[in-house]
């Protein structure tokens, strides 16, 4: 095991570079939050690993990372006084740190989602309502295509993993919505109807799109996606249920065979007066809806998606990091941050014990016995 600290600094969620050979982190230090980028491996030298600045500005923090596919470059989201930046910085310091240099800023706005379609395109959804922003972009932020229109309740856009497709949301009458899969630069599609905000991510090795949403209106529809785990055939507009309830979360393995999901599940309690009791309500927030135990509980599905059977599933309690950064936003973060093993036989997450301590737990899939590894509150596999 090796230790990337520094003095006086905390670090957030880190994230390893697409060949393994570095981790670039946000840590929150003395002088406001900075971009640290260390060297994977043991130093030479054996003692404390440098790490390089790209990045520290305290009128703009940074807040997410994600690097491009070349990795040559960090992107990250900074705060700005009136919503966001997207802005870049190479990764190996060269920049001004303080991201004065030119082209560093390729979009602002607020909410903005980014996913890179090559070292120098990405596909943006940024703002919401009818001043709302869906589409592809250069560095420049300029658009290279066509932008999506009515761009309904969704967060990041998602596309194939050769670029062919691209999925959004179209907004239609009230909180009713399509999932519009679209191929590139071309006409026609397919749309699956949805009831408020939804959340996707396409098959890493395809052209299949697995999708959350609520698939039927309610007087109690939460502001965030929550309800069953469908796939969408890219190709033929083939639309399958893998999991029912709400499912809040979750992650394609690598391989593209087995999908971790994340379900709200009721708790029962068992008492010698009361019998079985169900919780049967779900918070507003994804937060507050993991969180309320003994209410309610999280349960963590493995789902084999050929066969649409689950191939094992365990009830977890997950560190409160975790539920409050990343579970909220799983769908931007399934682009940079790696929680599936390279060989997609297992997941890392931070559980809570029975004592309380959150803990680095490898989890998997097939239903063997979990293996805790280090206390932590985030970790995420190398490429």
């Amino acid at each position: 095991m090796v230790s990337y600290a520094v003095p006086g600094v905390a670090f957030g969620s880190p994230v390893w570079s697409p060949d393994g050979s570095r981790i670039a982190a946000v840590g929150q230090g003395p002088d406001g939050a900075s971009i640290y980028v260390f060297a994977a491996g043991r130093p030479a030298s054996g003692g404390a690993a440098r790490p390089v600045v790209v990045y520290r500005d305290p009128d703009h923090p940074p807040f997410y990372l994600y690097w491009t596919p070349d990795g040559r470059t960090l992107s990250f989201l900074a705060n700005e006084p009136d919503g966001f930046s997207l802005r870049v910085a190479p990764a190996d310091g060269s920049g001004p740190v303080d991201g004065s240099g030119p082209g560093a800023i390729i979009r602002q706005g607020a909410p903005l989602y980014f996913a890179w379609q090559g070292a120098e395109r990405l596909l943006l959804h940024v703002g919401s309502g009818s001043g709302a922003f869906v589409g592809e972009v250069g560095l420049d932020g300029a658009s290279v295509a066509p932008a999506a229109v009515g761009p309904g309740e969704f967060r990041a856009a998602s596309s194939s993993r050769d670029g062919t497709y691209s999925a959004y949301v179209r907004q239609g009458a009230g909180s009713t919505g399509e999932i519009v899969i679209a191929p590139r630069g071309g006409t026609g599609g397919h749309a699956l109807p949805v009831f408020g905000p939804a959340a996707f991510l396409f098959d890493p090795t395809g052209d299949s799109l697995a999708s959350i949403a609520a698939d039927e209106p309610g007087a109690g529809t939460p502001p965030f996606p929550l309800g069953p785990l469908r796939l969408i055939d890219a190709r033929s507009g083939a639309v399958r249920t893998l999991l029912d309830g709400s499912v809040i979360g979750f992650f394609w393995a690598p391989n593209g065979r087995t999908i971790a999901a994340l379900r709200v599940a009721p708790r029962v309690d068992q008492t010698a007066d009361t019998g079985p009791v169900r919780a049967r309500t779900v918070s507003a927030r994804p937060a507050a809806a993991a969180a309320a135990l003994p209410g309610l509980e999280l349960r963590l599905d493995f789902v084999e998606v050929a066969l649409g059977i689950v191939r094992s599933e365990r009830d977890v309690r997950l560190g409160s990091q975790f539920v409050n950064q990343l579970l909220p936003f799983f769908d931007q973060y399934a682009l940079s941050h790696r929680l599936w093993s390279p060989d997609s036989s297992s997941i890392i997450l931070p559980l809570v014990d029975s004592t309380g301590r959150t803990r680095l737990v490898i989890v998997p899939a097939d239903g063997t016995d979990s293996l805790p590894i280090a206390d932590g509150v985030s970790g995420f596999w190398s490429p």
